[in-house]
């Protein structure tokens, strides 16, 4: 027979979780102690005893009315139900002696040890990263969302098996990208960037996308960045260097504050003495903004040598060195291109390819060697965040309007040593050891309230955490949803992946709401693309 275990002292708690274990098995016999002294005096009997005193122990609900059962050595103590004030997160060592028991008295399998959930309110006081452990299978807060509860408790009993549907809460096949977080530490912040202390070797140019307090502003709590250098510390440390990319005015201008705001900062000033010509080709269908674009340029570098359209056409025409009415004589090659967003927002990357072929054939005609230069898209509007990385990978930066022309010179004479600045240039740094949130996309399958699917390249080891964001516009009030993993399994189609079910840990009321919008909005995309 099947037991569980419920310490709780609250009549109101008690009566659900009664009711909802009821309605899962009618069969489950359900025990009940009021405190933990009464626990411990029922283990004292269970040593003895071993699976022969799960019968006797704890009290009967008052709607209880299963017949009495007589006690034996086949009996199952299949799950912990723990009030956290009695056996909680103040108690680890406890419960971790407690789950060894049960296995040493065989009152469950090596298999499928006896599950763990801990009951809580969600306060100050009670802190869920202390409650990341293997052995807890949940945390369920305090009042219960029934249909949570309900689910929750059959994915405890059912052991770690595969996620199937549910009459309970509605699960819904998708072919999805969420985030996955990991932490990193960083080792300093600067106004351009920032870096970190990693155990394995970054990509040069590789983005990603960092979640961190530093980046918080009104509406956005997370930057893209690339990774500039990396640098090999020890056999497990590398110094990686990492450069923002499309950040906006309003996290620059937080970056800077925060930085500077620290009596510790430090200044480090920049020369570049390059005597070479620069030459900078500008974009841009406003005139105002490009001729704006055109004099910052030209006084804030010495060799920079600035020429300005703002007609796609006549730069196609120029390129080719058609004799035109308003024909500029250009030289062979570029160093650098600023173009307007909105000239390349239709047709996106052929309208650069387009431009980069009229640059190639032009130092063909010279017999030079042809060599790509670096695009920086100025933008009026937000750049969607799905653009902003399909954009890396043909784009240097985006820089806002209005334009902050500080960051701009500290990003153009820190990352381009050809651009030589008439003033030296300073950027402010801070050595932070603080905790940023490595976004890493990855594909999910399957997804309800309750947990999801992710299909991955490894299988992740049973009872592992990790943390999501299922994205949506307004990031400061997005949950990271923790997940610990119930099953894993290989895919049977020959592909070398795998798929890791994640059963959903710690949920509140405000999850729910976000997991429920994201649904509704993620399974309006999906009937759009069939």
């Amino acid at each position: 027979m099947k037991f569980i275990y419920v310490l709780e002292d609250d009549v109101r708690i008690q009566k659900d979780l009664f009711e909802t274990l009821k309605m899962i098995d009618p069969k489950l016999h359900i025990r009940f102690f009021t405190n933990l002294s009464d626990f411990h005096e029922w283990l004292k009997i269970a040593v003895h005893e071993g699976p022969k005193s799960l019968a006797d122990g704890g009290q009967r609900h008052s709607l209880d009315n299963l017949d009495p059962i007589e006690p034996t050595n086949t009996h199952e103590l299949k799950l912990v139900i723990a009030k956290n004030e009695f056996l909680g997160t103040q108690n680890m060592g406890l419960i971790r002696r407690a789950r060894d028991f049960f296995l040493r008295k065989k009152m469950c399998s090596e298999q499928e040890p006896t599950a763990l959930i801990l009951t809580a309110f969600d306060s100050p006081n009670f802190d869920i990263k202390l409650a990341e452990d293997r052995i807890i299978n949940n945390v369920i807060f305090k009042p219960f969302d029934k249909l949570i509860l309900k689910q929750d408790l059959e994915f405890a009993l059912l052991g770690h098996q595969a996620i199937g549907s549910s009459a309970t809460v509605t699960s819904i096949k998708i072919n999805s990208t969420i985030e996955m977080l990991k932490e990193v530490s960083t080792n300093s912040l600067t106004e351009v960037g920032f870096t970190t202390i990693n155990n394995h070797e970054i990509e040069i140019g590789a983005l990603t996308k960092y979640y961190a307090e530093a980046f918080k502003t009104e509406n956005k709590k997370s930057v893209h960045a690339f990774c500039k250098s990396c640098k090999q510390l020890s056999e497990k440390e590398y110094l990686c260097d990492f450069h923002f990319f499309a950040a906006d005015n309003q996290q620059i201008s937080q970056v800077r504050k925060h930085i500077l705001q620290a009596t510790e900062h430090k200044n480090e000033g920049f020369q570049n003495t390059h005597s070479a010509p620069a030459r900078i080709l500008i974009l841009d269908e406003e005139t105002s903004i490009a001729l704006d674009l055109k004099i910052y340029l030209s006084d804030r570098f010495s060799n920079s040598e600035v020429f300005v359209y703002n007609s796609f056409a006549q730069l196609a025409s120029d390129l080719d060195d058609k004799d035109t009415q308003h024909r500029q004589h250009l030289p062979t090659s570029f160093d650098f291109v600023f173009a307007n967003y909105e000239i390349f927002e239709i047709e996106k990357q052929k309208r650069w390819e387009q431009i980069c072929k009229g640059l190639e054939d032009r130092t063909k005609r010279a017999n030079q060697t042809f060599k790509l230069p670096p695009l920086f898209l100025i933008s009026k509007k937000k750049v969607p965040l799905e653009e902003v990385r399909e954009l890396s990978t043909w784009t240097k930066d985006i820089f806002f309007t209005p334009l902050d022309k500080g960051y701009i010179t500290k990003k153009l004479v820190n990352e381009h040593s050809g651009l030589a600045n008439k003033a030296p240039v300073t950027i402010a740094s801070l050595k932070e050891n603080a905790i940023l949130k490595v976004a890493n996309p990855v594909e999910i399958t399957q997804i309800s309230e309750a947990g999801l699917v992710m299909k991955y390249y490894r299988a992740i080891s049973t009872g592992a955490f990790r943390e999501f964001i299922l994205w949506r516009p307004e990031e400061n009030e997005i949950p990271e949803i923790i997940g610990t993993v119930n099953f894993h399994e290989e895919d049977t189609g020959g592909q070398e992946f795998f798929y890791n079910h994640f059963i959903f840990f710690g949920m509140k009321d405000h999850y729910l709401k976000h997991i429920r919008l994201w649904l509704r909005e993620a399974f309006i995309k999906q009937k759009e693309k069939e």
